[in-house]
């Protein structure tokens, strides 16, 4: 660029600078990372430096995070990463050692009572009033945090699944009926925010299912869902934007289906699990077949060789009848490889 076409820039930018001075506006208009990335979107819920220590053991490690309005959002990871110390700084619970939690225009801890209006959840367990049944329990817990109206009631009842048990004493609901009633209860307010901790835990099959589905349908109505789980599988069935947190800090974000292992196991059902083992052990390495036998053939490998991994088997004579994902490949594992690659990285 010449020194006058420099100079004639300078001059453009100073007087873009006057105009927007002169007009009470900034000439630079500041966005920030969690805005970024909301791309547009309402940041609903950020988190800023956000640390606490316990006796020299620091359990949240200067976490940064941003939650848009619409996510279903899954903070993920092993047990003791950090997650339920985080939604505890959120809900106001405990006290950060260092930075803040933001929901919409309040800071936590200092407003915490104006934030927490736009907030509903609850963590570990929801508790009530066992003597009482799930309607009673509704209407005095719900009264507590403002007004609510038995058509409300009915509304979230029936969005849980609960609707023909309303009237029933809460002691003698089951654990996943509870779960449900407890996120009824964090919906009756209709909050811009649910935070829920590990819903599923403690669930048999068929109740895991009906509170996945239930978060599910919150997503698809738009409802702002805040869902911590050690499960991956879980937050991959529910969520589309997640963190995945170890030792209190963030390990990898971003959109739900960039967040899996560059290898994963693979199960395969053929007609000769022997021979099955032999030809994919020659095209992988004797290493990538994890584990054989008369059920099934666990194979470890990136997602795009199945096809050319079916492909073998047929060329060979042998019948392939089912390929599934091995979805019980540990968390732990995907922590694994993501620290071993970051070690490997640190030592070149």
């Amino acid at each position: 660029m010449s020194d006058d076409a420099g100079r004639t820039r300078v001059s453009e930018v100073a007087t873009e600078v006057a105009l927007t001075a002169e007009e009470g506006r900034p000439a630079v208009e500041e966005r920030r990372p969690e805005q970024e990335a909301c791309a547009g979107r309402r940041v609903v819920l950020s988190t800023h430096q956000l640390t606490k220590d316990f006796k020299g053991l620091r359990a949240v490690d200067h976490l940064d995070l941003s939650v848009c309005e619409g996510d279903v959002f899954g903070f993920l990871g092993p047990n003791g990463a950090g997650k339920t110390t985080t939604i505890r700084m959120i809900l106001g619970l405990i006290y950060p050692t260092q930075g803040h939690v933001q929901i919409l225009n309040h800071r936590v801890p200092d407003q915490r009572l104006d934030a927490l209006r736009h907030v509903g959840g609850f963590v570990d367990v929801p508790a009530f009033y066992n003597s009482m049944s799930a309607r009673r329990n509704l209407r005095i817990l719900g009264r507590m945090s403002g007004d609510v109206t038995e058509a409300r009631i009915d509304e979230v009842l029936e969005m849980v699944g609960l609707s023909e048990r309303g009237d029933s004493r809460v002691g003698g609901y089951s654990h996943g009926m509870r779960q449900r009633l407890g996120i009824a209860q964090a919906l009756i307010h209709r909050p811009a925010l649910i935070i829920l901790d590990e819903p599923t835990s403690g669930l048999d099959p068929q109740g895991m299912k009906d509170v996945r589905e239930l978060v599910r349908e919150l997503g698809r109505q738009g409802t702002t869902v805040f869902l911590s789980s050690h499960l991956l599988h879980e937050v991959e069935q529910v969520c589309n934007r997640a963190v995945i947190m170890d030792k209190g800090r963030i390990v990898v974000e971003g959109p739900v289906s960039e967040l899996r292992p560059a290898r994963m196991s693979v199960k395969f059902l053929t007609s000769d699990q022997p021979r099955a083992a032999e030809v994919l052990g020659r095209l992988l390495g004797v290493g990538s077949i994890a584990e054989s036998g008369a059920e099934s053939l666990r194979v470890t490998a990136g997602d795009g060789l199945v096809p050319e991994m079916v492909r073998h088997l047929v060329a060979e004579g042998i019948d392939v009848r089912a390929v599934v994902p091995a979805v019980e490949q540990g968390l732990e594992d995907f922590f694994l490889q993501l620290t071993g690659a970051s070690s490997e990285g640190n030592d070149q």
